[in-house]
C-alpha cells in the first residue's frame, strides 16, 4: 500500500512532536490524501494544528499532548534521550490504549503516523512514516531494538526517500529480513520549485529543534548577522532582544512569511534535519547546514551530503 492507494476512506493521521519538521513534511502528503477523496482525522497538540490549518487542512483535528522533552543543551544527545527515554516509552504506551478508543470512535479505516510510534492499531492497516528504517551510526544496540520493535507494530512502512537517489542514505537502508512492507515513497516537501523568486545577497536563517538548542543557534545566527551588510530574515520563537538592526528581520510563529521568504533567499543557514534537506532540494538552493551539537541524526546527515556548505544537485 502507498499514498495514492489510500482513497475514499477515513485516515487518522499524526506526527511527532519534536520541532517543525515532522509537521512541516506532513503538509504535502496530508494535501494529496485529502485530494484522493479520504476524510481526515489528525491527532495533533494545538500548535500543530494552528500550522495545518494555515494550509488549509481540512480535518477533525483531536487533542494530543506533546510529549514535554527535557534538554539540558550540554552537546551529548545520548545521554539526553535517555534521560527522557522512561517517559517517552509511557507516552508511547497510554497513546496506544488511546488509539484504539479513537479507531471505534470515529469508524477509522487506516492509520497513517509520521513517526508516532503510539499511532498504531493491531485492527486496522497502519502505516509509519519516517527516513529512518536504521537509527544512526552510534545509537546504541537498544536503541536500533526498540525502534525496531515499535516500527514492527505497523503494517507497512512509507520511507520518505528515493530509492535510486537517497538523501538518508544508511538511514533508509532496508533490513535484510523484513517484517513489514517497506515502501519508498519519495522527497515530500510543502514548497514548489515553481514558486522561487530568489533575491541576490538574501539570507534567511531558520531556528529549529528543542530548547536550549534552538536558543543556542539563534543566538548564533543573530550574531552573525548584525555586521553583515546583506538582508537577513531569522524565523524563530519569539526570544527577548533588545536590539535589531534594520537589515534583520525577525518572523515569529508564522509559517506562510517564512515561506515568502525561503522562496527568496539566496543562502539559508539553518539546522540539517532530514525534511531541511528535503526542502532544499526540491528548491535547489544553497544552504549552510548546522548540526544540533550531538544529534547524531544531523552529524551523519552532515557527513554523507558534504556540509557546511549544501547543495542539490552537488555541484
Amino acid at each position: 500500500m502507498r499514498p495514492e492507494h489510500i482513497t475514499g476512506k477515513t485516515v487518522l493521521y499524526g506526527c511527532l512532536d519534536w520541532g517543525s519538521g515532522h509537521v512541516a513534511r506532513s503538509i504535502p502528503l496530508m494535501q494529496q490524501l485529502l485530494f484522493q477523496g479520504n476524510r481526515l482525522v489528525v491527532r495533533c497538540t494545538k500548535e500543530q494544528q494552528r500550522v495545518f490549518e494555515t494550509y488549509a487542512i481540512q480535518a477533525e483535528f483531536i487533542p494530543a499532548t506533546a510529549f514535554a522533552f527535557q534538554f539540558r543543551g550540554d552537546g551529548n544527545f545520548t545521554r539526553e534521550m535517555l534521560r527522557n527515554a522512561l517517559g517517552f516509552r509511557k507516552a508511547v504506551t497510554i497513546e496506544r490504549a488511546e488509539t484504539e478508543t479513537l479507531v471505534s470512535t470515529y469508524e477509522i479505516d487506516v492509520i497513517v503516523s509520521d513517526h508516532r510510534y503510539g499511532l498504531v492499531s493491531e485492527t486496522i492497516p497502519s502505516v509509519f512514516v519516517t527516513h529512518q528504517v536504521q537509527l544512526p551510526p552510534g545509537s546504541g544496540f537498544f536503541a536500533q531494538w526498540i525502534h525496531r520493535k515499535w516500527m514492527n507494530r505497523f503494517s507497512v512502512c512509507w520511507v520518505l526517500d528515493d530509492q535510486h537517489d537517497r538523501l538518508a542514505g544508511k538511514l533508509s537502508e532496508l533490513p535484510k529480513r523484513a517484517e513489514i512492507d517497506f515502501q519508498f515513497i519519495g522527497h515530500f516537501s510543502r514548497f514548489s520549485a515553481s514558486e522561487i523568486n530568489e533575491l541576490p545577497d538574501t539570507v534567511v536563517g531558520i531556528v529549529s529543534g528543542p530548547e536550549p538548542y534552538a536558543k543556542q543557534l539563534f543566538d548564533l545566527l543573530l550574531k552573525q548577522a548584525v555586521p553583515d551588510k546583506r538582508s537577513w530574515t531569522i524565523v524563530s520563537p519569539a526570544y527577548e532582544v533588545t536590539i535589531i538592526p534594520p537589515h534583520v528581520r525577525l518572523i515569529h510563529h508564522d509559517w506562510k512569511a517564512a515561506d515568502e521568504a525561503i522562496l527568496k533567499a539566496s543562502l539559508i543557514i539553518s539546522r540539517n534535519g532530514y525534511t531541511t534537506l528535503m526542502d532544499l532540494k526540491t528548491l535547489n538552493k544553497s544552504a549552510e547546514l548546522i548540526p544540533t551539537p550531538g544529534q547524531l541524526e544531523q552529524l551523519y546527515l552532515q557527513e554523507i551530503n558534504d556540509n557546511p556548505l549544501w547543495s542539490y544537485p552537488k555541484k
